[in-house]
């Protein structure tokens, strides 16, 4: 018997492998968010820099590759998954989901359409909030397990 995981993918299966990486890069996305706080300040910089460009850059071959609905459908299951006591940490996950989103839109969108008002693009992350916020959740978590 073969393992599902390793099987050719075939038109009738209801998750695309696609789809799949899509998923994993948005869990991983989460974890290395939660873990800023461990990082030092050039490493932090760098790894949000990878999360900005990593999550896009997979929702859209999502969605070129499996369709944009069920790309932005998939991101959008990850949508409420930001830490609500952390408003850094929010705020830095809520962009990576919005920039996602827009990503696989853009894969169906006509070229000569801007992007949404609402994303700048330049707006700065504050990492060492971020930092802090992820920091107090981490202890928080192994205080809880």
């Amino acid at each position: 018997m073969q393992d599902q995981e390793n099987r050719p993918y075939r038109p009738d299966d209801s998750v695309h492998p696609a789809i799949v990486r899509l998923h994993v890069e948005l869990e991983a996305a989460r974890h290395g968010i939660g873990v800023l706080g461990e990082l030092d300040d050039a490493g932090r910089e760098r790894v949000v820099a990878e999360l900005l460009s990593a999550v896009p850059d997979v929702a859209s071959r999502a969605a070129h590759e499996a369709g944009a609905e069920r790309a932005v459908a998939t991101i959008q299951g990850f949508g409420g998954t930001g830490s609500e006591d952390h408003e850094p940490t929010t705020a830095l996950w809520d962009r990576l989901v919005l920039t996602a989103v827009e990503a696989a839109v853009a894969v169906d969108a006509p070229a000569a359409v801007d992007a949404p008002a609402a994303v700048d693009a330049s707006a700065a992350v504050d990492t060492d909030a971020v930092a802090t916020a992820a920091v107090s959740d981490h202890a928080a978590h192994h205080a809880t397990a």
